[in-house]
């Protein structure tokens, strides 16, 4: 496949955060150097693969950064499961923008699964932990 402008190749969405396909729009001496997200229609410069994460390229403060990032995976399923201790879905209410939640309070979402609620912001926002990782949701909205 020849490259040149206005054909298709895949690239990383900067805000799409995906792999997608994308137009280019600008080439400097046979490179892409500028394209459009075909599905958002975002511009920028091109990448053709995904940002590496700190841990896995190794870099950033020597070994304690990866060291962080493996101990707040690890710990994150340990304070999960200390905020769900002793409590099961029937406990639960559904999640809706429109009803409000304390903290401590457990939840069911559509999407994430059963998680706990973890503090408040703003008055219109909460924050909660999910299995997968915290979320913040809206609230009384």
């Amino acid at each position: 496949m020849t490259v040149r402008i206005a054909k298709n190749v895949d690239s990383w969405c900067t805000r799409c955060k995906l792999v997608l396909v994308h137009t280019i729009e600008a080439m400097v001496g046979g490179k892409i150097t500028r394209v459009h997200c075909n599905t958002c229609g975002g511009q920028h410069a091109y990448r053709a693969e995904p940002p590496r994460t700190r841990a896995a390229t190794g870099r950033g403060s020597g070994s304690q950064g990866v060291g962080q990032t493996i101990n707040e995976q690890t710990s994150r399923p340990s304070q999960y499961e200390a905020l769900l201790r002793g409590r099961t879905a029937a406990a639960a209410r559904f999640y809706s923008m429109s009803a409000r939640f304390k903290a401590g309070e457990l939840i069911s979402h559509a999407t994430f699964g059963l998680g706990a609620v973890t503090g408040e912001r703003d008055h219109i926002k909460i924050e909660v932990l999910f299995p997968d990782g915290p979320r913040v949701l809206l609230q009384g909205h």
